[in-house]
């Protein structure tokens, strides 16, 4: 009877504390989305949280294990387990490639470049797309708008260029038979179907600048499209790039795919 007793207590502490760590990490995310703090306060808060969730999950498993003739405290701690590692998983899917949860961030060479010279470029980290990597846009109003600590604004140039068309061959400029007038029209139209936020508009040069957000941690990435006059047709241009992060996980690629694929 008595230890019955003591798995119902140890499989309701193990409930309690996932779902404290759980409240936790909700917490941190909200103080960061709210501007509390910069992200990389937010990812050491959210490290040591994951942290300490990790031995949670581990106590919740130490209990499911003794608690397997108690039916009752067996699914409370697999419960209890569960709700610590769904949000775990969550966060670590969302969160930038290279941004370390369970240790210190590794610390490593800008995009396109390893240690010891020119990165692999099909398994280089890329943040940064364009459909021109030649003559890609030049970021300008969204500038002052990227807080301290961003990634560099500039092109990274050949070695991305290289990263860029080995993973993504794909991503080309939009050539298309509307005018320059027509084109810009239909480039603001995509860009506000997209809920980017549209930061700056000039139909004369064709730049449109914008920042995107991403739903779960509300991470900003910066967006230019520029439509160039060709003849009676026009050519246009998308670059996506990360503010965070050596590596957006494919999404730049996704968003420069979306907007082609829309417009």
């Amino acid at each position: 009877m008595s230890t019955m007793k003591n798995m119902k207590l140890f499989s309701t502490l193990a409930l309690l504390a996932s779902v404290l760590s759980v409240l936790a990490m909700a917490g941190i995310v909200l103080a960061y989305r709210g501007d509390s703090f910069g992200f990389r306060e937010a990812s050491g808060y959210l490290r040591t949280a994951a942290q300490i969730s990790v031995f949670v999950a581990g106590f919740c498993l130490i209990v499911a294990l003794l608690s397997w003739k108690n039916k009752a405290s067996l699914l409370k701690a697999l419960i209890a387990g569960a709700i610590v590692l769904v949000p775990l998983g969550v966060m670590k899917m969302n969160m930038p490639a290279g941004t370390a949860l369970f240790g210190a961030a590794p610390a490593g060479p800008p995009p396109g470049a390893g240690a010891k010279g020119p990165a692999d470029p099909n398994t280089a980290p890329i943040n940064d797309i364009s459909t021109d990597t030649q003559n890609p846009p030049v970021f300008s109003a969204v500038v002052a708008l990227r807080p301290e600590g961003s990634n560099a604004i500039e092109y990274a140039g050949p070695d991305a260029a290289a990263a860029q068309a080995a993973q993504f061959p794909d991503i080309k400029p939009i050539d298309t038979l509307l005018s320059k007038t027509e084109a810009f029209d239909r480039a603001l139209e995509v860009a506000n179907d997209m809920d980017l936020q549209i930061v700056a508009q000039d139909a004369d040069s064709g730049i449109i600048e914008a920042i995107a957000s991403t739903r779960f941690f509300n991470f900003q990435d910066d967006v230019i499209i520029r439509v160039s006059g060709s003849g009676a047709s026009s050519i246009v241009d998308i670059r996506s790039h990360s503010r965070i992060g050596r590596s957006d996980r494919g999404k730049n690629a996704e968003r420069v795919r979306a907007f082609v694929e829309r417009f």
